[in-house]
């Protein structure tokens, strides 16, 4: 299996506006030094948590960052879709509390923070998580139901984000960007069942982890 490029085939294509290329190339390179809008400790927990959510291992080459911590910190400061569960406070806050309260649940179960396990229980915790298992009703916190709601909200986020990227949108063969140019539009002729165009990338990488991290 051959590593997608770290500029990806898909930029370059005649089929991309111009528009559309700024922005994809815009998250080849999100360099964040600092949160912007979860605290050290809420971030450090995201970016724990991540990888073992959602591992790239069999998409990305080692050493590849598509710098999703960065990239979804940056999507909580706004503007977003202005949709939320009721029970959950809005985005910034319920992200920033349900952080923390994996942190402090993970503390009071194993005498270490979250960023300190090692990966296997990690994914125990965030299997918890999802069941509904963990929460913490105090202030500044999220109950056990609420986190189970979040849980919701951070596979959603991290697909996003993952799905955005065009290092990913290569490796996996999605050509859904490439929706014609800036003055000929080219469209696509061949719209049947496993039919592709030319210009289409070819897929170099499964899609059982994604699969798996919408589950």
């Amino acid at each position: 299996m051959s590593p997608p490029p770290d500029r990806p085939e898909i930029l370059d294509s005649d089929h991309l506006s111009a528009r559309t290329r700024e922005i994809l190339t815009s998250r080849l390179s999100v360099t964040e030094a600092l949160p912007r809008t979860l605290s050290l400790q809420a971030y450090a927990v995201l970016d724990a948590l991540l990888p073992v959510l959602l591992p790239l291992d069999e998409i990305l080459p080692p050493g590849t960052d598509i710098s999703m911590t960065a990239r979804i910190d940056a999507a909580l400061s706004g503007p977003r879709d202005g949709w939320r569960f009721a029970d959950l406070p809005p985005d910034a806050q319920a992200w920033e509390a349900a952080l923390l309260t994996l942190d402090d649940a993970t503390f009071a179960q194993h005498g270490l923070r979250f960023i300190h396990l090692a990966p296997d229980l990690r994914g125990t915790m965030l299997d918890a998580l999802m069941a509904g298992q963990i929460g913490l009703d105090r202030e500044g916190r999220l109950t056990a139901p609420q986190m189970k709601r979040w849980a919701g909200d951070l596979r959603g986020e991290v697909v996003d984000c993952v799905m955005s990227d065009p290092r990913i949108q290569q490796a996996l063969g999605i050509s859904s960007s490439l929706t014609g140019g800036d003055t000929v539009f080219q469209g696509f002729k061949n719209v049947g069942p496993d039919s592709r165009e030319d210009f289409e990338p070819q897929a170099i990488a499964p899609l059982t982890n994604m699969a798996d991290a919408t589950q």
